[in-house]
C-alpha cells in the first residue's frame, strides 16, 4: 500500500471536499479520485459516502483516519527533520533528459534541489536518447534520465516508471479517455512520430514489426512540443503517454483515448555510472526518490 494515497485521504477527510483537498496537493481533481478508488479497491471497503455536500466519511472511513492520521503525521516530521541533514552534501552534476521530459520535469527538479540540497549545484543537459546514453558512458553526465535502458556494462539503469502511450488528436477529434482503439486502427490515421529510433518511435517500431503492419508516418518530430503543436492543429495524430500532454489536455487543446491489441508502455530509467563517487551515491538516492515521487504524480490517471 503506498503512503501517498493514505496521505490523500487523510487531507480529503479533513477537508470534506474532493475539489478543495485536489487545490490544497495541487493534484488534477479526477487523479486524486482515482487515487481513492484505488485505495478503496485495496482496501475492498467504501471509504467515503459521495454526496452533493462533498465527500463523507463511512465507519470504515471514520476508523481508518483516526488510525493513520496520527502515525502520517510524525513521518511527515521526521522527512522534514531529516532533511536538515541535507545542508551537509556538497557536489556539482549534471543531468542529463530527453526534452519530452525535461519539459515536464526539469523545472520541478531544479526547484526542489535548490530547496532541498542548496550546496548542491545542478546543471540540466536536453538531448535524444541515444545522445545521452553516450555522454554517460564517457563521463559528460552524471545522470541520465532515459525512455530505454543502455544496455552498458558501465551504467546501472533504473527503471522509474512505465506510462501507457495514447494516441493524441486535436480537440475537435473524436477520441475520449473512455474509449479505445486497436494499434492497427491507430497507424491507419495520420501520425506524427519522434524520428529517432529509440523511446516512443522504439516501442512503437517493434510493435510494427512484430504485427507486420504498414504505419501511416505522416509527420516525424523529435520534439514533443512540437508533436504536441501540430497534433492540435489537427493535421495528424501523436502517440504520447499522458504525463507528456497533461497540460493540454486539461486545458482542452488535445484528446486522446488508449491504444490497445496491444497497449503500448513507455519506461523511463535512471542512469548512472556505476563507479559515481560516494557524495553523489548520496545524491543519487534523492534524486530517485524525487523523480519517482513527481513521474507517480504526473502519471497517476
Amino acid at each position: 500500500m503506498e503512503i501517498r494515497r493514505l496521505r490523500y485521504f487523510v487531507r480529503i477527510a479533513e477537508d470534506g471536499s474532493l475539489t478543495k483537498a485536489a487545490g490544497v496537493l495541487r493534484i488534477a481533481q479526477p487523479a486524486l479520485s482515482r487515487q481513492i478508488r484505488l485505495l478503496e479497491e485495496e482496501l475492498g471497503i467504501a471509504l467515503f459516502n459521495r454526496t452533493a455536500r462533498g465527500m463523507q466519511l463511512t465507519e470504515e472511513g471514520e476508523y481508518l483516519r483516526g488510525s493513520v492520521a496520527g502515525p502520517l503525521r510524525a513521518l511527515e516530521l521526521a522527512l522534514q527533520n531529516v532533511r536538515s541533514f541535507s545542508a551537509h552534501i556538497e557536489g556539482n552534476f549534471t543531468i542529463g533528459m530527453p526534452s519530452s521530459i525535461g519539459e515536464i520535469l526539469a523545472r520541478p527538479l531544479v526547484l526542489r534541489m535548490n530547496a532541498e540540497f542548496p550546496n548542491i549545484k545542478l546543471r540540466i543537459v536536453e538531448g535524444l536518447t541515444g545522445s545521452l546514453g553516450d555522454w554517460l558512458g564517457r563521463g559528460m553526465l552524471d545522470f541520465a534520465l532515459l525512455e530505454e535502458a543502455t544496455n552498458d556494462d558501465r551504467l546501472t539503469d533504473r527503471e522509474l516508471f512505465s506510462q501507457r502511450l495514447m494516441l493524441v488528436g486535436s480537440a475537435d477529434s473524436a477520441l475520449t479517455p473512455d474509449q479505445t482503439m486497436t494499434f492497427e486502427k491507430a497507424i491507419r490515421l495520420p501520425l506524427i512520430l519522434p524520428t529517432h529510433h529509440l523511446g516512443i518511435r522504439g516501442v512503437f517500431d517493434d510493435t510494427v514489426t512484430k504485427l507486420r503492419a504498414v504505419a501511416n508516418i505522416r509527420f516525424e518530430a523529435d520534439a514533443c512540443r512540437l508533436i504536441k503543436e501540430l497534433a492540435e492543429s489537427g493535421i495528424g495524430y501523436g502517440i504520447l503517454p499522458l504525463g507528456y500532454f497533461r497540460r493540454e489536455y486539461e486545458a482542452g487543446q488535445l484528446r486522446y483515448c488508449g491504444i490497445v491489441s496491444p497497449k503500448l508502455t513507455l519506461p523511463t530509467f535512471l542512469s548512472h555510472r556505476t563507479n559515481n563517487r560516494s557524495t553523489l551515491n548520496r545524491v543519487e538516492g534523492m534524486v530517485l526518490d524525487t523523480l519517482t515521487g513527481m513521474l507517480k504524480d504526473l502519471c497517476m490517471a
